[in-house]
């Protein structure tokens, strides 16, 4: 095909997708282990440092957030995927824990604004270089994940062409073979290690999820590790029930957590809704542009706490999450 344009921006997810099926060849005879273990168990065997990072969810709804907070606690950095993200990519953000970002959305808290204390430390690492972006729209993002799941090396679309976001992407402008006409390709996007929060799954692995999807189908499918976190381990017997409802089966999956509240403060469909008092506490803290109310969140929230279960009882605890279970089943008084 002759490429007649291309994009200045570099790709950062190296794998191709013979690499990706040798992955998948060696992890095989680990598909039916019993792979229940907690999540500090979990990022040891299957995250290093410097990875290749994409996690499921969308905006402020469904975000790994006990993952999260753990690497953060751990000091990991990462190369990352960020289609859509809001919360979870702010927080790494602050804390210098990427390195290069194939970027569709990020720095925004939706209704609750720029974290400004965020964006200016984003500027100032990429005036002094130690922070690089490729940029993409939410859309190639998306499409991007899809190539990998298909284990083909890119997908055709007909975006981003004419706009400042193909001059700053990785894609190719190409002719058609079979058209002449003009078509974009975005490059598949394997990750070395995807994360994904869910509401039920069984000990090896087989995901259910409730509501929406967005590309976690695509990103378990496309990443040579995976690490579930879900709100509980449920017996294989019930998953069998009803095959359909199987999302994400378990020859994809390395490790399953039970990390009940796993997503807070952001919304779990049907379970429980976003905890928007303790997101207005950090977009509060993000104003202060000296970022000292941000350093005083951290300390609080994550650097000074043991674990996951020690921040939801300095939230709230169970009295906050019943209230937000309430608010998410329309059952308050």
């Amino acid at each position: 095909m002759e490429v007649v344009e291309q994009g200045m921006g570099q790709l950062f997810s190296r794998t191709t997708p013979d690499d990706f099926r040798k992955a998948m060849l060696e992890k095989a005879d680990t598909m039916n282990n019993d792979k229940r273990m907690d999540l500090k168990e979990a990022i040891k065997r299957f995250v290093k440092n410097g990875d290749y990072l994409s996690i499921g969810g969308c905006s402020i709804v469904r975000l790994p957030m006990a993952f999260i907070h753990e690497v953060i606690r751990q000091g990991l950095r990462f190369r990352m995927a960020a289609g859509t993200r809001t919360f979870d990519i702010d927080l790494f953000l602050d804390n210098d824990r990427v390195l290069e970002i194939d970027i569709g959305y990020i720095l925004g808290l939706e209704m609750l604004g720029i974290p400004q204390a965020t964006r200016n430390r984003v500027r100032d690492r990429l005036k002094k270089g130690d922070l690089k972006f490729c940029e993409w729209s939410n859309g190639t993002m998306a499409w991007r994940h899809k190539a990998a799941a298909m284990g083909v090396p890119f997908l055709p679309v007909r975006t981003l062409a004419g706009t400042d976001t193909f001059k700053f992407s990785g894609a190719k402008k190409v002719k058609c073979p079979f058209t002449g006409e003009l078509v974009v390709l975005v490059p598949a996007l394997y990750c070395d290690v995807s994360v994904i929060h869910v509401h039920r799954a069984d000990k090896y692995g087989n995901c259910q999820i409730d509501g929406m999807l967005n590309e976690d189908v695509e990103k378990a499918r496309s990443a040579k590790r995976v690490i579930i976190t879900t709100e509980k381990i449920i017996d294989t017997d019930e998953i069998r029930k009803d095959g359909s409802r199987t999302i994400i089966p378990q020859f994809y999956v390395d490790a399953v957590v039970e990390v009940p509240y796993g997503a807070f403060p952001t919304n779990m469909p049907n379970l429980y809704y976003l905890d928007l008092d303790h997101l207005q506490i950090y977009a509060d803290a993000a104003k202060d542009v000296s970022g000292k109310a941000l350093e005083n969140y951290y300390i609080e929230y994550i650097y000074g706490v043991k674990d996951f279960a020690e921040y939801l009882e300095k939230c709230g605890g169970k009295h906050r999450l019943n209230e937000l279970r309430g608010i998410e089943l329309m059952e308050r008084n």
